[in-house]
């Protein structure tokens, strides 16, 4: 019986251990980021943004733009725009979005990453006007995620954005989750 006892109070304090160090390592993932409430907005949710330290000219304030029932702009000074739109159930969006990529006719794109409802590329312009050697070149996000019942489309600008800004983008997308109560 007493070998029970403290073999069950043995896993509870690894398992408290292994705990603390999960939350430990996420907090290190969002270094330079700060946790963005979006539930005044209409959106139970939350987002984290990168700070002012992340050496990308985020602002100090983030901004959060919500003038239609299903849009959301976030910005962190101008280099950082993320746009969420409420797409309902509509599961088959990202599969629209994936194929309306493989048919664009005006830029070469290159599928950088695809994984976890999260697509990242890089388009090129593909007939350069009148100076060959300056190619436009803009990277991309693109994810959409089920938080509760709902499809969320997120995405960067339609311009495009720098691959490090990018970078940044992915990790918000994947911080974006049902606030907790």
């Amino acid at each position: 019986m007493k070998l029970n006892f403290y073999a069950i109070l043995l896993l509870a304090i690894l398992n408290s251990c292994s705990s603390k160090d999960d939350k430990q390592s996420n907090s290190e993932d969002y270094y330079q980021f700060k946790a963005v409430d979006l539930s005044a907005y209409d959106l139970d949710a939350t987002l984290f943004i990168p700070d002012e330290t992340a050496g990308i000219g985020a602002s100090f304030q983030t901004t959060i733009e919500h003038e239609e029932d299903f849009k959301w702009k976030v910005m962190a000074g101008p280099n950082y725009q993320l746009f969420i739109e409420d797409w309902g159930d509509n599961a088959n969006k990202l599969t629209e979005f994936r194929k309306a990529l493989k048919d664009d006719d005006v830029f070469k794109v290159s599928i950088i990453s695809d994984k976890n409802n999260c697509i990242i590329y890089k388009r090129e312009l593909i007939k350069h006007i009148n100076v060959p050697k300056y190619k436009h070149v803009s990277y991309h996000i693109y994810s959409l995620t089920k938080l509760g019942d709902y499809y969320y489309e997120i995405k960067n600008r339609a311009g495009g954005d720098s691959k490090p800004v990018i970078d940044l983008m992915e990790k918000s997308v994947k911080s974006f989750k049902i606030k907790p109560e």
